[in-house]
């Protein structure tokens, strides 16, 4: 009887996954616009009078109780996990190639997918905690302040998503900014000022590839000098291999230069393994200073460097108001939190690439933000509750024994 509950659960779960991927195709993102104040109050109160009213009549409506039992619970909270883990691992810059950019999953907050297991995850929370209150006398006061909050801050990031206010910040390095351009398009003034000490950007290692009227799918990987890899029917050894690389006329090759603009280059030779052939040059992406290069090859074919994608991109940003100055590091996936505002990494210019003088922030404010934060302290209240309880439980135990 219980595996079948849970299998219904799952089935419960393979539903929501199938109505999320319909609506996502159908409908594009998920525009929480809907939510703004005061339409997100208004539905966030009667999504809590529906949900007390069905628990009130869960005795009458036998199908209610399926909504909060443990199987319910351990399902929902199973897929919301999962997501959660696709949220963290999955690059956040809104990409529609691959699997997880169709699905929505490379920006995550507008899936339709994601916002549909969070109401649902959210709607039996709500549930759980409406009975903990109900019957507060027989449950620990621990476990009812831990659902209560939770379902808090749940239903704050769902019916507040309409209320954040969010401003594109672009910021030169060193020169302090305050104004920002809000989602409406219009200025806004940001009661901070940012400043852009320094921008860092990691990229992964370049790709050679074929060029022959079209880019080829198929590319090796130049990991430095010496490496040998095959490509297609040629094989390519690395000669020489130059990170910061500079060309100081069209017909001279590439030379170590730590400047900005530098690019990356790298002296290939191209052995064909059938016929034999050869031809060696240097290969380079080129940047916004120095022209790139590519070899050509006897059979009428190229090898092309095409310029590096970036792997991780970093700003250390001052942040400073009326009553202190705050030094972050911003990267995407992991916001700066300065009260009811997030900021988050959004870009940079690319075209210059890892050397970049500016970056592009997005300040989100949170209007729900105080009805998390006393949930949050809900929680650590939850915490002590539950440590004293386990002292006093322990401290007892010994006194038993002697």
């Amino acid at each position: 009887m219980r595996s079948e509950r849970y299998k219904r659960m799952m089935q419960r779960c393979a539903l929501l996954l199938v109505a999320g991927t319909v609506l996502h195709f159908f409908l594009g993102k998920a525009d929480p616009s809907f939510l703004a104040y005061p339409w997100g109050v208004i539905l966030a109160v009667n999504y809590l009078y529906l949900l007390i009213l069905l628990r009130a009549n869960a005795d009458r409506w036998k199908w209610v109780k399926g909504w909060y039992d443990r199987a319910a619970y351990i399902a929902s909270l199973a897929s919301m996990l999962v997501l959660t883990l696709l949220f963290g691992l999955i690059r956040q810059d809104g990409s529609t190639e691959g699997l997880a950019g169709v699905l929505g999953f490379t920006q995550m907050s507008t899936s339709w997918i994601f916002n549909i297991f969070l109401l649902h995850f959210t709607t039996v929370l709500g549930f759980k905690a409406i009975d903990d209150v109900w019957h507060w006398r027989r449950r620990k006061l621990s476990n009812v302040l831990i659902h209560v909050s939770v379902f808090v801050i749940f239903a704050a990031s769902i019916f507040g998503s309409g209320s954040k206010e969010k401003v594109k910040v672009t910021l030169p390095l060193g020169v302090p900014e305050q104004m920002g351009i809000a989602h409406n398009g219009m200025s806004a003034r940001l009661p901070f000022a940012l400043t852009l000490k320094e921008f860092t950007l990691d990229e992964y290692p370049p790709h050679i590839h074929l060029y022959n009227k079209e880019l080829s799918p198929e590319f090796v990987v130049v990991e430095g000098k010496g490496s040998v890899e095959s490509l297609g029917d040629w094989q390519l050894e690395c000669l020489e291999y130059l990170s910061h690389a500079a060309r100081l006329s069209a017909d001279s090759g590439y030379v170590d230069m730590q400047h900005v603009g530098a690019t990356t280059a790298a002296l290939l030779r191209a052995t064909h393994t059938g016929t034999g052939e050869s031809a060696q040059g240097w290969v380079s992406c080129g940047s916004h200073i120095f022209a790139g290069n590519t070899l050509m090859l006897p059979d009428g074919a190229q090898l092309v460097m095409p310029q590096r994608e970036a792997k991780k991109y970093l700003s250390r940003v001052e942040v400073a108001n009326m009553k202190q100055t705050r030094t972050f590091d911003i990267s995407v996936n992991h916001p700066a939190t300065l009260g009811p505002w997030k900021i988050y990494q959004m870009g940079y210019d690319s075209e210059r690439g890892r050397w970049s003088t500016i970056s592009v922030l997005e300040c989100v404010k949170d209007g729900w933000y105080t009805l998390v934060h006393i949930a949050m302290w809900m929680i650590l209240a939850a915490a002590a509750l539950l440590f004293m309880m386990g002292w006093s439980s322990r401290k007892k135990s010994k006194e038993d024994k002697a």
